[in-house]
């Protein structure tokens, strides 16, 4: 019975009797070769177009456990169709599309550090969905309106746009801030306002006696 390979790692699994006198050397030397690879191993492809992976049963791009794709960038990846998790860094000059040619696929952006999983079908760029009440350090100012901003960032693109202050308060002291709705502004307080001021209250109060005198009616 010959050799047989694993479907995912493509680790030659060696048959009973076979390979007499080279079963540890080369044989089983290249199989944990090969795991090592797999753990820890790194391998940079330049791209310059579309790009299938190299998967066989002897040594292959697919079976690194870290890709480094440098190049221009702007093209897909095509994966081997088996389970497996690799840590990906796009240092191309644009996006990278991960796929196996079926299902789901998952983009990385330039300068982008992501592990990615692959389900045999599916390809998802792994995110975590739960900080748990973690907080968020050390993030760059935004540049598109899906980016995070810190909250230093937005107080200074809040109070820049009033030059450092609510609007309009030289010359106003004294104001009344006042809104259209719209946007707010400084106005002079007037006698009409008290007077509507006065008799709002007034109006108020007289519905609250009145409330309270029903109220001990009903009793």
């Amino acid at each position: 019975m010959p050799s047989s390979f694993t479907p995912r790692l493509r680790l030659e699994m060696q048959a009973a009797g076979e390979n007499l006198n080279t079963w540890g050397a080369p044989r089983l030397n290249a199989v944990i070769a090969r795991l090592d690879f797999a753990i820890a191993g790194w391998v940079t492809l330049a791209l310059n177009g579309d790009y299938a992976l190299a998967a066989s049963n002897g040594d292959d791009e697919a079976r690194a456990a870290l890709l480094k794709f440098t190049g221009a960038g702007g093209c897909t990846v095509t994966l081997p169709a088996v389970s497996k998790r690799y840590e990906v860094m796009n240092a191309a000059g644009g996006p990278v599309t991960l796929t196996t040619g079926a299902g789901a696929t998952a983009g990385l952006g330039p300068g982008e550090l992501a592990a990615v999983i692959c389900d045999g079908a599916n390809v998802y760029k792994v995110r975590a969905t739960e900080f748990g009440g973690a907080r968020l350090s050390g993030v760059g100012d935004p540049v598109s309106p899906q980016d995070a901003a810190t909250k230093a960032y937005v107080d200074a693109q809040v109070f820049a746009s009033f030059s450092g202050a609510l609007p309009g308060q030289a010359g106003n002291a004294g104001g009344v801030l006042r809104t259209n709705g719209t946007s707010p502004a400084w106005a002079t307080l007037t006698t009409a306002d008290l007077t509507n001021y006065a008799a709002d209250q007034a109006a108020r109060g007289a519905a609250l006696r009145a409330f309270a005198v029903a109220a001990a009616l009903t009793l």
